[in-house]
């Protein structure tokens, strides 16, 4: 039974679950019932970015996630009300989409460290289950007051 599969591949971290789950389309859908143990996976390179992308259909319950800086060329998409000189600047980097991580259902713990963001992003702020949020060093993020209000079970929030 794939739940039972589902409780083995908790044992194990996301890296090798999802080596695990192309074994055969049973452990495919065991892998996407898992409750992802607290490894953290850290985005911080286009490569970890394409593997995120894969990762929020395969491993929708993952529970910790970090999020940080691509590499030079490369930015998450502008969010709400971005500063336009910077958009400007950096029309030319590759973007990429930092709303898929709205595809996670189960995050608990999530950092954004060092992220080239620019604007207001809702939907990381959309996380019911989510305990913990860090932001660091991200200096065009923009938040207001009344967005935490979508993690109701937040204990922990550490900004610098």
């Amino acid at each position: 039974d794939d739940n039972v599969i589902a409780i083995i591949f908790g044992c194990f971290p996301p890296k090798d679950i999802m080596r695990m789950r192309r074994v055969c389309r049973k452990w495919r859908e065991a892998a996407k019932k898992t409750i992802v143990p607290m490894a953290d996976f850290g985005v911080n390179s286009v490569v970890k970015y394409n593997a995120m992308r894969v990762m929020t259909t395969a491993l929708p319950n993952l529970q910790q996630i970090t999020i940080c800086r691509l590499g030079n060329g490369h930015k998450y998409s502008d969010g709400e009300d971005p500063d336009e000189e910077m958009a400007t600047a950096f029309a030319h980097f590759t973007t990429h989409d930092i709303n898929i991580i709205s595809n996670f259902r189960k995050p608990h713990r999530l950092n954004i460290d060092g992220a080239f963001m620019n604007g207001r992003y809702p939907t990381l702020f959309n996380f019911p289950l989510l305990e913990k949020l860090r932001i660091s060093l991200c200096c065009n993020f923009k938040w207001e007051l009344e967005m935490p209000s979508g993690f109701p079970s937040l204990r922990e929030l550490d900004v610098e």
